[in-house]
């Protein structure tokens, strides 16, 4: 009698048959499996490598690229069965996250509220759904947004009765929902821990990567994970001679057993890495910045240094060749435990080392209302992050040009951050605030924004800052008004032109102002005229009113702007001589459009 042949290891994986077979379990939606199964280890063990294989198996565009026939069936999912969809977190927020699974799932929500009601309803179909990289959620590294994931977002998918959750989640998180879930409705697949923890995975990786049988073997047996197994044989390559002794079991000790078999202290390595280490959340560094702010956090010139460093900087970061042409090669960590390894080393001195990065990026701008326009595409990007951890950002939020040319989305995150936690800011920084949504939501440029930053100015009575960009209108005016439904141009008994605006009450009141100076009409409704068919086809602009916009253009049909609300507009019309009159939320206001101002 023959025994029956083993079978081989998932060909993208080389193991993890375990791990494998309670995920297709899962998938295939058994009687007998949980209902949520959240996949975690330490940074560096794999987990984001396993998913993306087991989700090779569930795709049959992959699945027809592999051979079935040699794997444990118990690993492979229903063949019938669709792709589950995948929602990534890297990169997104808690809120981000929870509606982009609310329109996938076709909930039909308009308030978060209303997601989770919907989501508690019973189904006739449980709904599979994955999500991925919730160690890399967010914008900012320092706001721990994988927390608010975790309560926010996977918890209420793991309590809806209509929902089989698979994610992919950090040791703490996975702690923190195991705690509040039913534990036969939970399965914690921990790759660092038995019985998901894959020595044999581990030593096939370690024989395939490192030459040498015996230090493979040892490497493999004493690594925590495969990220440290990879790191060797980087490591090897960079640096053939030498000998290890013992093993690395952390990344750490690699980094230190590394910088001792190039003749360098670890320090050193540490240092010239920090930029890396502190760049944002995924972010690539350009090759050019590297060294300037290596310099910065050490306090001391480091370019002689970095210069003879290849080969003890090679095994740890990656090199993002440019997309397009004018873009230099970027760097980034080979991994993002790298990253954790190195702050987690600065300590307390994390805070510090930020401030000299972001003084470092702003030191080269010019003192002009334009700089922030001329500063790199990086530094636009990553410098809130910096200034965040540095303490440096409150300073910065008074700055106009900053905040137009400043990343909005990690902008938005940091300054609700120190609403929050009692910062006290700026008052164009409020303003800017509360806008913050609607610049986020619609990706305005740096001009729109400006425009609309300075009709808010207006609206706040604050000065209207000086942002070095031609803006496409002038604020003539603004005032509150409570209650206003409509607005209309109009002319006043003695010729001046007017806005009437409608108050929707109990008891509905007309009030005027003036449509070039703002001041108060005193006169009686009926003595208010329209201006005629032929005032208005006279006036050079034409306007397009939607719910929240407003498209102004010329009278040969070119569009000269478009004002963008960040609530529901209540009205809009032009006077004879071309401006602009607005009603909303906060009040009624004029404009007076750069191609009439002449």
């Amino acid at each position: 009698m023959t025994s029956q042949p083993a079978h081989q290891p998932h060909p993208y994986l080389g193991g993890r048959t375990d791990v494998l077979r309670a995920l297709a379990a899962w998938r295939s939606g058994a009687a007998d499996a949980p209902g949520t199964v959240l996949l975690t280890g330490r940074p560096g063990s794999g987990r984001s490598h396993l998913l993306t294989g087991f989700l090779m198996l569930c795709d049959p565009e992959h699945r027809a690229r592999i051979d079935l026939t040699v794997l444990d069936p118990a690993t492979v999912p229903p063949a019938e069965l669709p792709p589950p969809p995948v929602f990534g977190a890297a990169g997104l927020t808690a809120a981000q996250l929870l509606w982009l699974v609310a329109d996938e799932l076709g909930l039909g929500a308009t308030r978060s509220q209303d997601v989770y009601t919907l989501l508690a309803h019973p189904q006739e179909q449980p709904v599979p759904v994955v999500v991925a990289d919730v160690d890399r959620a967010g914008v900012l590294r320092s706001l721990d947004e994988r927390a608010r994931v975790a309560a926010e977002v996977l918890l209420p998918l793991a309590q809806a009765p209509g929902i089989r959750l698979l994610a992919d989640v950090p040791q703490e998180q996975a702690r923190w929902l195991a705690e509040r879930l039913s534990p036969g409705d939970v399965l914690i697949l921990d790759l660092d821990q038995e019985p998901w923890a894959d020595p044999a995975a581990l030593l096939l990786q370690a024989r395939a990567t490192v030459e040498n049988p015996g230090l493979a073997a040892e490497t493999a047996r004493r690594a925590d994970g495969p990220l440290v197994v990879q790191l060797v044989a980087r490591s090897l390559l960079a640096v053939p001679e030498g000998v290890w002794e013992p093993a690395p079991t952390t990344v750490g000790e690699i980094l230190d057993l590394h910088a001792e078999r190039c003749g360098a202290d670890e320090l050193t390595l540490r240092r010239l890495l920090a930029p890396l280490a502190l760049a944002g959340e995924g972010a690539e560094l350009p090759f050019s910045l590297w060294e300037p702010l290596a310099s910065a956090i050490a306090g001391r010139d480091l370019s002689r240094t970095f210069a003879r460093a290849q080969h003890l900087l090679t095994p740890f970061f990656d090199v993002v060749e440019p997309g397009g042409s004018g873009e230099e090669p970027a760097v980034r960590l080979a991994h993002p435990a790298i990253a954790d390894e190195l702050r987690e080393r600065f300590g307390g001195a994390v805070r510090e080392t930020q401030r000299r990065i972001a003084t470092a990026l702003t030191a080269g701008l010019p003192a002009a209302p334009d700089r922030w326009a001329a500063a790199s595409p990086y530094t636009r990007a990553q410098l809130v992050g910096h200034a965040l951890e540095g303490g440096l950002l409150p300073e910065l939020l008074a700055e106009p040009g900053f905040l137009l040319h400043a990343g909005q989305v990690p902008l938005r995150a940091a300054v609700e951050h120190l609403a929050a936690t009692g910062t006290d800011l700026p008052a164009l920084a409020r303003t800017w605030l509360r806008l913050a949504p609607l610049f986020t939501r619609t990706e305005a440029d740096p001009v729109l924004r400006a425009a609309l930053l300075e009709h808010a100015c207006h609206q706040d009575a604050l000065p209207a800052p000086e942002f070095g960009i031609d803006l496409p209108w002038q604020t003539l005016w603004a005032h509150p008004l409570p209650g206003v439904g409509s607005v209309a141009a109009a002319v006043a008994p003695d010729g001046t032109p007017a806005l009437v605006a409608r108050i929707q009450e109990e008891d509905p009141r007309l009030v005027a102002y003036d449509a070039r100076t703002g001041a108060l009409l005193e006169a009686e409704a009926a003595e208010f005229l329209r201006p005629s068919q032929e005032q208005r086809a006279a006036c050079p602009l034409r306007l397009s009113v939607g719910g929240d916009y407003v498209r102004i253009w010329e009278a040969d049909g070119r569009q000269a702007a478009v004002f963008v609300s960040p609530g529901p507009l209540g009205g809009a019309d032009t006077t004879p001589d071309g401006l602009v009159l607005l009603a909303d939320s906060h009040g009624v206001s004029a404009l007076r459009p750069t191609v009439t101002a002449a």
